[in-house]
């Protein structure tokens, strides 16, 4: 792909660190996803043990941090600040063992995205994301999702942990995870606990793996193109959001294997809309506020699921 080398670069580089206090801020002039893209403020690509810590950074229309094939990554009590179309705060990208710890994050777009390349590239490659905790943060974003995982997941994504984090503030969606047919892979072991979400007008959680991201120039074919999905669980929210979760964009043919919803408190305009689940468990779903049904299930088997 062509793209300018971040203003902090680093390739096959182990043991490195980037501590505070201080700022490093890169130029809005530079800032977008047009071609070649834009670079992003630290990059490192195929580096081992990387702890990034205690200063703010920001960037605009464009991406923030991005370790990309990289292990053992920290992102521990930083400040970012995104401004703008693109401008995501930490983007994993085909990334093992990552702990983002104790951030601040503020931005246009994804506070905190999760991917693993597109199409047949990102496929033959198979690298995936994997043990990924996102915990004590506080995060924002006026454009998009909070916590995105997708929409490039062909390489596969797995383990990722969300903990004792604020959402305080979504433009759509708290949690998004999403991806298309044509990405093939998997997305699996996802969860959610102890969360708070404050302001998702579009709701706390989304399941989107029919239409989500641009078309892939070399799709990975047929059924084995559609993406799996399972193991999905959510626990300990308290919410005042839009629809609590929309699940619907799921194809038949690929159900999600295992999605669990429980300890869920507080008020939404929209109840908890499911297609193509088996093996879900609904529990202790106690919110206010919405209209119409608080379950709407289409193709759905589990337990809970006759709760009013």
């Amino acid at each position: 792909v062509d793209a300018h080398r971040a203003l902090i670069a680093a390739h096959n580089a182990d043991h490195i660190a980037v501590v505070g206090p201080g700022r490093i801020a890169g130029n809005p002039a530079l800032g977008g996803r047009q071609m070649p893209r834009r670079p992003c403020v630290i990059e490192p690509i195929d580096c081992r043990d990387i702890r990034l810590e205690g200063f703010t950074a920001s960037q605009r229309r464009m991406w923030t941090i991005h370790p990309t094939f990289c292990r053992d990554v920290v992102v521990k009590s930083l400040t970012i600040r995104g401004v703008g179309g693109n401008s995501d705060g930490v983007d994993v990208d085909s990334c093992q063992q990552v702990v983002i710890d104790g951030c601040d994050i503020q931005t246009g777009d994804d506070c905190v995205a999760i991917k693993s390349g597109r199409g047949m590239e990102g496929y033959r490659l198979a690298r995936p994301s994997e043990d990924v905790l996102i915990r004590n943060c506080t995060l924002s974003d006026n454009i998009f999702a909070c916590v995105g995982i997708g929409s490039e997941t062909s390489g596969g994504i797995r383990n990722v942990r969300i903990e004792r984090c604020r959402f305080v503030q979504a433009r759509t969606y708290a949690v998004y995870i999403k991806s298309r047919p044509g990405r093939g892979a998997f997305i699996e072991d996802i969860s959610g606990r102890d969360l708070e979400v404050h302001t998702a007008p579009g709701g706390f959680l989304r399941i989107n793996l029919l239409n989500s991201g641009i078309r892939d120039p070399e799709p990975v074919p047929g059924d084995e193109g559609i993406p799996s999905a399972k193991n999905f669980r959510f626990t300990d929210v308290k919410v005042d959001c839009g629809t609590l979760v929309n699940g619907t964009s799921v194809s038949p043919l690929k159900p999600v294997n295992g999605l669990a919803l429980e300890n869920i408190t507080g008020v939404c305009t929209g109840g908890v809309a499911l297609a193509h689940v088996t093996n879900a468990a609904l529990r202790n779903i106690r919110v206010r506020g919405y209209a119409g049904l608080l379950l709407t299930l289409t193709n759905v088997s589990g337990t809970g699921l006759d709760i009013r």
